[in-house]
C-alpha cells in the first residue's frame, strides 16, 4: 500500500511539474469587445494583439510562447516584452527600453524585450535588462529562439532562470506588452483586459500583474519521489 501511495504521489507531482500555464487575453478590436484599440485595429496591427501567453520551465530556463492575433511574417516590425518583478531585488516604475508605459503603481526588476523583425534566420532577437537600484543595465540575452511559428503569430523564446535571479520555488509577478519603436507605449498589455492605450503618443496603462511559480522539472520531481520510496523500503 505504501508503494502504491508513493507511486501515486510521484505521478501527481510529475504531472504538475510537466504542466504549462496559459494566460488568456481579450483580443480583437475594442469596438467588438476586444482590447486592441480601433486606432491600431483599423490599421491592421493585429500582430500587436496578444491572444495568450504560455509559460513553463525546467531547472535552467523559462520558456515563453506569445500568441498574437496575426502572422508575424506579414510585417517587418514588432516588439514583445515582459516586465518581471522577481521580489528579490530593487525595482523601478520604468523599463529597460524607456517605453511610454505606466505599471499603474507596480514596479519591475527585469525587462525581457524581444523583437520579430523578419528578414533572415535571425529574425528573433532579445535583451535582458536589470534594475540595479540606480538605473537599467543590459545584463544578458535570450537563451533560445524559435521563429518557425511566426506565420501563425507566435513569438517563442527562452531565458535563463539564473539571468533573472530565479530558482525553483520562486514566484514572480509579470506583465507582457507589445510595442513599436522609440518611446512608443505598450499597444497591448496582457494584464489589462481593456485597451491599454488609444494612440502611439498616449501612455499605456497596465492592469494587475499576473504571477508564475517556477516548478521543478518532471525528472527532478520523479527522482525526489523515487528517493523517498527507496528510503521507505530501507526503513522496513
Amino acid at each position: 500500500m505504501r508503494q502504491l501511495m508513493m507511486a501515486a504521489a510521484v505521478a501527481s507531482l510529475t504531472g504538475l511539474a510537466a504542466g504549462q500555464v496559459t494566460y488568456s487575453d481579450n483580443s480583437g478590436n475594442h469596438l467588438d469587445g476586444g482590447d486592441l484599440h480601433d486606432f491600431f485595429a483599423s490599421q491592421g496591427f493585429f500582430h500587436l494583439d496578444i491572444v495568450s501567453v504560455t509559460l513553463h520551465n525546467d531547472l535552467e530556463f523559462l520558456y515563453v510562447d506569445i500568441q498574437l492575433g496575426a502572422s508575424l511574417n506579414d510585417t517587418n516590425w514588432g516588439k514583445y516584452a515582459l516586465g518581471i518583478n522577481t521580489g528579490n531585488g530593487p525595482t523601478d516604475a520604468g523599463n529597460g527600453w524607456g517605453r511610454n508605459i505606466s505599471w499603474d503603481g507596480q514596479e519591475i526588476s527585469h525587462w525581457v524585450a524581444t523583437w520579430a523583425d523578419d528578414g533572415g534566420p535571425s529574425s528573433i532577437g532579445g535583451q535582458i535588462w536589470t534594475f540595479d537600484g540606480m538605473g537599467w543595465n543590459e545584463t544578458g540575452g535570450l537563451a533560445s529562439t524559435d521563429d518557425s511559428q511566426h506565420d501563425s503569430g507566435r513569438q517563442i523564446f527562452s531565458v535563463s532562470l539564473a539571468a533573472l535571479g530565479l530558482s525553483v520555488g520562486d514566484t514572480f509577478t509579470f506583465d507582457v506588452i507589445t510595442t513599436g519603436g522609440g518611446n512608443d507605449p505598450g499597444v497591448d498589455h496582457l494584464s489589462n483586459p481593456f485597451y491599454a492605450t488609444d494612440d502611439w503618443g498616449t501612455t499605456s496603462i497596465a492592469g494587475q500583474f499576473l504571477s508564475y511559480t517556477v516548478i521543478p522539472a518532471p525528472g527532478a520531481v520523479a527522482l525526489l519521489g523515487m528517493g523517498g520510496l527507496m528510503a521507505g523500503r530501507r526503513r522496513r
